[in-house]
């Protein structure tokens, strides 16, 4: 695994590995944990005895077996000794509850038989820990890139000049799109518009230059690399065409895709013309925009000294509230950063469909209890894509890198060790 700092690459891989709950030691073995510094793990759903046991749950690495009976009971000795006999939770002592075969009070995880302990667990010398019942079947978790189409301005004020540099401000922007699309190549599916396209009275729509595809980075620093100031529009009419680009957009398939996140990053050194607001002026565009049924947000970077204007309006309209404001290369990569960090995915896709989604369990770091099956702050899950999403500031947390070990366990409600 690589780490990129306050992002959630930090942690996750696309394509790490997710194995099954414990170590069962049995043939073909799967070693619960990754092997880097941090990890994904998992387990499957699966319930009864596990493979290779005989029809019987081996505790851990006590010497203690029990099988059961057609009946269901369990024939061999307790593990340990339990407490005073009960019939209910009710009848220990506090902080103690009533195990449910051994009919005896019994400390928080601690255990006589196997069958005291929740699924996916066993009774090792008296401790409920994860055993054989989980099973060992290994899952790949894969993060869902989002895509992003970067809409860039070209303009002939962009050879205007630049605090803090050498450059013009499209030689600055396209430094600060190449270190962006290397950054995040792998956590974004990019791709590059440019406006106007330079033809008729210079108020035409941009056009798409680099197609959205995945590891696009260097697609887009090829297509970019040789477009020196001659590749700035320089008709002497209008040409900051942000309205008519952005309604261009709306409906445009390679921004439409139903399985992922989709959003629109314009950069451009000035308010619209106001000569090109007609028809489409860049708020009313980007309304729509957002305003899909797959819905589309735009961010809007302006670069230059002062920007606001109908880029607040922009920004506002298309659902990002407000525009990022940079007049010198440092700001303007720090901008592109802060848009990048807020797009990238926190939704997981998983190469096995668990038998029963009410088994999913999620852990930070170990800790019990795990992570709260909710929309506001914790993870849910989606049938439809098989896909595990997570919100709030359970999300905040992975982009911010401050989390390391992640279990997603199946049919076990404890985590993975180690």
């Amino acid at each position: 695994m690589h780490a990129r700092t306050g992002r959630i690459s930090s942690w996750l891989v696309a394509g790490a590995l997710v194995v099954g709950c414990g170590d069962d030691g049995d043939d073909g073995e799967t070693t619960a944990g990754a092997t880097a510094p941090t990890s994904i793990t998992g387990a499957s759903g699966a319930t009864g005895v596990t493979a290779g046991t005989g029809g019987e749950t081996t505790g851990g690495d006590s010497d203690a077996t029990t099988s059961v009976d057609p009946s269901g009971s369990p024939t061999s000795a307790p593990t340990t000794t339990g407490g005073p006999g009960c019939s209910g939770d009710q009848d220990c002592p506090e902080g103690q509850h009533c195990g449910s075969w051994s009919g005896q009070c019994l400390p928080a995880g601690g255990c006589v038989f196997d069958e005291d302990c929740d699924g996916g667990q066993t009774c090792n010398d008296g401790v409920c820990e994860i055993g054989g019942e989980c099973g060992a079947q290994e899952f790949a978790l894969t993060q869902v890139v989002p895509n992003v189409m970067i809409v860039l301005d070209r303009s002939g004020s962009m050879d205007g000049d630049v605090q803090d540099s050498d450059k013009n401000r499209w030689e600055v922007a396209k430094d600060a799109i190449f270190k962006l699309v290397t950054t995040f190549n792998e956590e974004i599916r990019f791709g590059l518009v440019t406006y106007s396209a330079c033809v008729g009275n210079g108020c035409s729509a941009g056009t798409i230059v680099v197609p959205l595809a995945e590891f696009n980075g260097g697609a887009i620093q090829q297509f970019l690399a040789d477009k020196g100031n001659g590749y700035l529009c320089d008709s002497g009419d209008p040409e900051t065409s942000t309205g008519n680009t952005l309604k261009a957009l709306v409906g445009e398939p390679q921004i439409q895709d139903p399985t992922r996140g989709n959003a629109v990053l314009l950069i451009t050194d000035g308010n619209e013309s106001g000569e090109c607001q007609d028809p489409n002026d860049g708020p009313s565009a980007a309304a729509e925009l957002f305003a899909q049924a797959i819905s589309v947000p735009t961010y809007a970077v302006g670069f230059s000294d002062g920007i606001l204007g109908s880029l607040a309006e922009i920004a506002t309209s298309g659902g990002t509230g407000m525009p990022y404001n940079a007049n010198n290369p440092a700001s303007l990569e720090a901008a592109l950063e802060a848009i990048a960090g807020a797009v990238v995915s926190c939704t997981f896709e998983l190469d096995t469909v668990p038998d029963d989604p009410s088994e999913i369990y999620v852990f930070f770091e170990d800790m019990i209890p795990g992570l709260p099956n909710d929309a506001g702050n914790g993870w849910t899950y989606d049938p439809s894509t098989n896909t595990i999403t997570f919100h709030g500031t359970a999300c905040d947390a992975l982009k911010d890198g401050l989390v390391d070990d992640v279990d997603v366990v199946f049919g076990c409600d404890v985590p993975i060790p180690g």
